[in-house]
């Protein structure tokens, strides 16, 4: 109908938990275009594969990847999701929920475990066929909710910031765009690194930046921080809107702009944008770069600890059941949602 690893190995356990129909409601895109092109239907439960595991999906969250992975926009992203239309086209990277049955060949996870991660591709509906490499155990104490929001925007976040950025205690880190998935993320992470952050976001988003632990918060609406900042270690750029000559005027003597996006071009999206700063900045000591997260286990574990320290609270602004997906998708491509967006099943 259309809608307006954890480290200690267990022993693999099939028993049944498994559904007890054969079909699933899920969000599926045939065809590429707007969020009007989803539809809600009944499927078929995707079928046990002996090197995956089956996970009854708690919760799900909105990333601009499943933007672009439903919309096919920019054309390159087609090189991921099928050139013509989609090759996966139950959409949603992000999930949190229970294993209900687990491969033959696949160790670490067993039936009613409660696990978190990026899919990639799966996550809009009430079950999804996983691969044992993107998940990890879910703290007990953190909701499905909190852990569906985590792994992607906390992937990009840990990875820009300590493997791309190389970021070490008592550095200054300047995050622009601190508001949103992404940036919320990337605040409380440099904090657990143990940084000191400034947080530049819009005037009414400022008391959540401070709340989350940004040391100093830059309202963009009244001030240039592309002017009036200067000596840090790391920017990290999850807007991509200034230009090199603006940006590097913030950096210190051997400091970097690590960035994970910019201004679209409708085929190849910020690429052309990105590679053209990275041949400017080849000039001086003062470095631009930018990155694309890759899914690890190890860094998931990671994210996951934090969140069980409290070091990492996911900022999460709506919650939407699986039905509103389209709106959620609006919301989302606004590009004014404060943390992230949330699908419950």
């Amino acid at each position: 109908m259309p809608m307006d690893s954890n480290d200690s190995a267990k022993d693999a356990g099939t028993e049944s938990s498994a559904p007890g129909s054969s079909t699933m409601r899920a969000i599926v895109g045939d065809r590429y275009g707007r969020p009007s092109a989803l539809e809600l239907r009944e499927v078929a439960i995707p079928a046990l594969d002996p090197d995956r595991v089956l996970v009854r999906v708690e919760a799900a969250s909105l990333n601009m990847f499943d933007w672009h992975m439903i919309t096919g926009t920019p054309y390159m992203a087609r090189m991921m999701s099928g050139l013509i239309k989609p090759k996966r086209p139950i959409p949603g990277a992000d999930m949190a929920g229970v294993v209900v049955q687990v491969g033959e060949n696949v160790s670490g996870f067993a039936v009613d475990d409660e696990v978190f991660g990026d899919i990639g591709f799966g996550a809009f509906a009430e079950y999804a066929s996983v691969n044992p490499k993107a998940i990890v155990a879910k703290p007990a104490g953190v909701g499905f909710e909190q852990a569906a929001a985590v792994s992607l925007a906390g992937l990009t976040a840990l990875q820009g910031l300590r493997d791309i950025g190389e970021l070490r205690a008592g550095q200054k880190v300047i995050v622009n765009g601190a508001s949103g998935g992404v940036g919320t993320f990337a605040v409380q992470i440099a904090k657990a690194l143990g940084a000191e952050v400034t947080a530049v976001c819009s005037t009414g988003k400022v008391e959540i930046a401070e709340s989350i632990g940004a040391d100093r918060v830059i309202d963009y609406t009244k001030d240039d921080y592309t002017t009036s900042e200067s000596g840090y270690d790391l920017l990290f750029d999850n807007v991509g809107n200034r230009s090199w000559t603006n940006t590097r005027r913030v950096l210190a003597d051997d400091g970097i702009n690590v960035t994970v996006t910019g201004p679209k071009h409708g085929l190849m999206g910020p690429i052309r944008n990105l590679a053209f700063r990275k041949v400017l900045s080849s000039i001086g000591s003062k470095r631009f770069t930018w990155f694309t997260a890759a899914v690890k286990a190890d860094d998931l574990a990671f994210l996951a600890g934090l969140l069980e320290s409290g070091e990492v609270v996911p900022v999460i602004e709506r919650s939407y059941p699986l039905e509103q997906v389209q709106d959620a998708l609006r919301y989302l491509a606004e590009g004014h949602a404060l943390g992230k967006l949330v699908i419950t099943t």
